[in-house]
């Protein structure tokens, strides 16, 4: 892919700092301020983090823009139409004029009307955060179980914001030559089409649970005890992943590198066979059309023994990190499986008082690094412990009971 030059936007969205404008007119309105309600709706406890901004600008990079230039708002009220304020969209209109040829890119959790609007008020592309989750998603993805999770949920998520009938039909910014937005993929589709497709993708992705189901009652029936590696994209789960097990799955210092679960056996010491899954990297908000669609490997992690909670402790702001892949476990309703928390990459950590803080916080925690090994060691006996007192748990347990 090409780079492309961006303007970002940071819109700080916090719910108890904004008001919904409502416009007196109700006809051609109504639509518009039903969607704002709705998008809105989704932001209603959402605490801001000044993280967020930071890992917006990071996925930004990741999808391989360049950034032109970032631009900061907190709007009082949200247009039911544009999002912004008139004033603030006259603002962007001005700095657009200054980097030619630049797209948008902004964290607004913005509704199809919105994103229409504004594309036509500005005259460029809008990338949303979802548009630029599915764009990463869309290159990694190489299973044809991958590819079609990802297709799914870029259609549930494109289907509302298509407009127009039979030929005509687009979506935001699908005329202006940009990939953001998927609309240059749906010209020529009628939204009942779109509806088929979707329809079909459904029953193929049902298939497919259907044969993991078979895989993990056989595997309950082995009785092996599992592990699986979570925490938020590019911690390095797929490098511990190799390190544990002599593997050599692709890594890569990107986001959302593994889409496909990756399982991969161990012998450990005790000579106890376990199985080591890898799993796709968590993000805080991930668009529901794309949790909704990669249900099937969410429930790869059901029979989990224990979870491997892995955190970049090199990075800022470890706690949040850690806090949102424990909360997102949580949502999924796992959060009554044992976890182990994994402090990763402590050679790019150049303060040990640093380290010694953060273990403090954490005194359960195992630190580790893959490149120069330490903490392995240690982190393959806690395995074996707990794969010992698991394997005598459920020699007490029938098969059929589990």
């Amino acid at each position: 892919m090409d780079t492309r030059q961006a303007l970002i936007l940071l819109v700080d969205a916090r719910n108890e700092s904004i008001n919904r404008q409502r416009s007196s007119s109700t006809n051609g309105n109504q639509q518009a301020e039903e969607q704002a309600d709705a998008f809105s709706e989704r932001y209603e406890n959402r605490v801001h983090n000044p993280q967020e901004d930071f890992d917006f600008i990071e996925l930004a990079l990741a999808n391989e823009l360049s950034i032109g230039r970032v631009m900061k708002f907190r709007p009082r009220k949200i247009s039911p139409h544009t999002y912004l304020g008139s004033g603030q969209v006259q603002e962007v209109s001005r700095a657009l004029q200054s980097i030619p040829n630049a797209i948008i890119a902004t964290n607004a959790p913005l509704s199809p009307v919105h994103q229409r609007n504004l594309e036509e008020a500005w005259q460029t592309n809008i990338l949303t955060r979802a548009d630029i989750i599915f764009e990463i998603f869309e290159r990694n993805a190489h299973t044809a179980e991958g590819k079609m999770q990802v297709e799914l949920a870029r259609l549930r998520y494109q289907l509302p914001r298509v407009v127009g009938i039979g030929k005509e039909l687009s979506s935001p910014g699908a005329d202006r030559g940009t990939r953001g937005g998927g609309g240059e993929k749906l010209t020529a589709l009628t939204k009942d089409q779109l509806r088929r497709r979707i329809r079909k993708l459904d029953a193929a992705i049902d298939h497919t649970r259907q044969v993991r189901e078979l895989r993990r009652k056989r595997r309950r029936k082995a009785r092996l005890f599992t592990v699986s590696l979570v925490g938020y994209t590019n911690s390095g789960k797929t490098s511990l992943l190799n390190a544990l097990t002599q593997s050599e799955a692709a890594v890569a210092e990107k986001y959302f590198t593994t889409l496909d679960p990756l399982a991969r056996g161990l012998t450990l010491e005790t000579r106890q066979r376990i199985i080591i899954n890898d799993t796709v990297g968590f993000l805080h908000d991930l668009p529901p059309e794309l949790t909704a669609a990669f249900r099937a490997t969410i429930e790869e992690l059901v029979d989990t023994s224990l979870f491997l909670v892995l955190v970049d402790a090199s990075r800022e702001n470890v706690d949040f990190r850690l806090a949102r892949a424990l909360a997102i476990l949580e949502d999924y309703g796992l959060g009554a499986i044992p976890h182990l928390i994994i402090l990763n990459k402590i050679d790019l950590i150049d303060e040990p008082e640093y380290l010694a803080r953060l273990r403090e916080r954490h005194p359960d925690s195992v630190a580790v690094s893959v490149r120069t090994g330490e903490g392995l060691d240690e982190l393959r006996r806690l395995l074996a412990e707990r794969a010992a007192a698991w394997a005598k748990r459920a020699s007490r347990v029938p098969a059929k009971a589990r």
